[in-house]
């Protein structure tokens, strides 16, 4: 099998829980401009690659020296920002820096985000050569007028010829694309995903626009410029999706995301999978986030500064780049657990986080009651052990958490309204 041909066993579902494995998530900050919709922790303007770069070593032989035990590495993914800007050279010394901090990088997913406008055959070539065996490519979509509106630089042909050369040099190439803009109907997005699928990508992300906070699409729809859609569009685009991809011959492991068969199984995103079924990860870089099982078994939250300048000020060599160390108690990780669990196809292995929890923990944190009346109206279904959501309770998973999961002081789930409208089920 090649390298980077990522091949899901979906019957070993709880990742790090069961496995002493470890995934890293790099972030890269820059990009050459910020896109309208885009909340994450990204920056425009000129990269200071060498710093970065020695921050981010220091921050990795910063956490090989807290002793995390014998791990087997998993994946590494560098998202951003553009990480398509760093130089391949910076990506190696990166991955010479995570090696120690467990076995089988040779063996592990090596995941790099691109956008068109700064990618090429030449660039895809430089990142294999490193080791990196699987890209992502930020297209959002196939038509200059929605490219235009999402703020994007490049051309319909420019993001065509990208996910080309990412083929040509990787087997193992991700497109993402977003539905739900203004003015988008489900004829021209049955004809993206259609084109898409035909050129063989292994894996695709298919996301609705969601308009956040502390964005430019927010302040245009508090001024009244234009309205999200609804949500009966919503669930239109959606049930689309998964009829037209799954028609195709994809996967739909998670709601978002779709993964090709391929001979020796599913390839589906290595490192998200993990991170979903409640695994180890360290976050690095600016703004990451991680969650991590320490020496002494205590597993904590973790999140670095999030400005590129106050991070690059920080003595990442002394542990000084925390903006967040907090110990997860059984209570909240059950419900990370869920929050992120209930969002695969597989769901979450109930049985499993009642057997490990202690006393009382998983009624502190789970609505038995509410548990029972979703599952007696079809929307979720507890079978063999497991807690899986149904088509109808997928498509409303905010929702459904909202109304499963009790209330913890400063939960994560929480930090938004969640609303939950009643399917009409047979």
């Amino acid at each position: 099998m090649p390298r980077g041909d990522t091949v899901v066993d979906f019957n070993n579902v709880l990742g790090g829980f069961l496995r002493n494995d470890l995934a890293i998530y790099v972030h890269w900050p820059w990009c050459k401009a910020k896109c309208p919709y885009c909340d994450f922790n990204s920056h425009a303007g000129m990269p200071r690659e060498e710093e970065y770069v020695a921050a981010v070593c220091a921050e990795l032989a910063w956490w090989r020296a807290q002793g995390l035990g014998e791990r087997r590495l998993v994946s590494v993914f560098f998202g951003g920002g553009t990480p398509s800007l760093m130089r391949p050279a910076s990506i190696a010394r990166i991955l010479a820096a995570v090696a120690p901090l467990g076995r089988g990088l040779e063996q592990a997913e090596i995941t790099v985000e691109c956008n068109p406008t700064s990618s090429s055959l030449a660039l895809f070539e430089g990142l294999r050569a490193v080791g990196v065996n699987r890209v992502s490519v930020g297209i959002q979509g196939l038509e200059a007028a929605h490219l235009g509106f999402l703020g994007r630089e490049h051309s319909v042909g420019e993001a065509l010829g990208t996910l080309e050369a990412a083929q040509s040099v990787f087997s193992n190439v991700n497109a993402d694309v977003m539905y739900g803009l203004p003015g988008q109907d489900l004829a021209g997005w049955e004809a993206l995903l259609g084109r898409l699928a035909a050129m063989g990508l292994a894996h695709l992300s298919a996301y609705q626009l969601t308009v956040e906070k502390n964005t430019a699409f927010y302040s245009a729809v508090k001024r009244g410029a234009w309205q999200p859609i609804d949500s009966d569009s919503e669930a239109d685009f959606f049930d689309t999706t998964l009829r037209v991809l799954e028609a195709a011959g994809y996967v739909n492991y998670e709601i978002s995301n779709f993964a090709r068969q391929a001979k020796h199984g599913v390839m589906a995103c290595a490192h998200n999978l993990h991170v979903w079924r409640y695994g180890d990860y360290l976050g690095v870089g600016a703004g990451a986030h991680g969650r991590v099982r320490l020496a002494d078994g205590k597993r904590v939250a973790t999140a670095v500064v999030r400005q590129p300048e106050g991070y690059l000020l920080k003595n990442c060599a002394n542990g000084e780049m925390f903006a967040e160390w907090k110990e997860i108690d059984g209570a909240r990780g059950i419900q990370e657990a869920l929050f992120l669990g209930l969002r695969l196809r597989e769901g979450v292995d109930e049985a499993w986080l009642q057997k490990n929890a202690a006393a009382g923990e998983w009624e502190h944190a789970v609505d038995l009651a509410e548990l029972r009346r979703l599952e007696e109206k079809g929307i979720l279904q507890r079978r063999q052990g497991r807690i899986q959501l149904s088509h109808a309770g997928w498509a409303r998973l905010d929702g459904v958490l909202g109304r499963i999961l009790r209330r913890l002081p400063e939960s994560e789930y929480q930090k938004r309204p969640h609303v939950f409208i009643e399917p009409q089920l047979n």
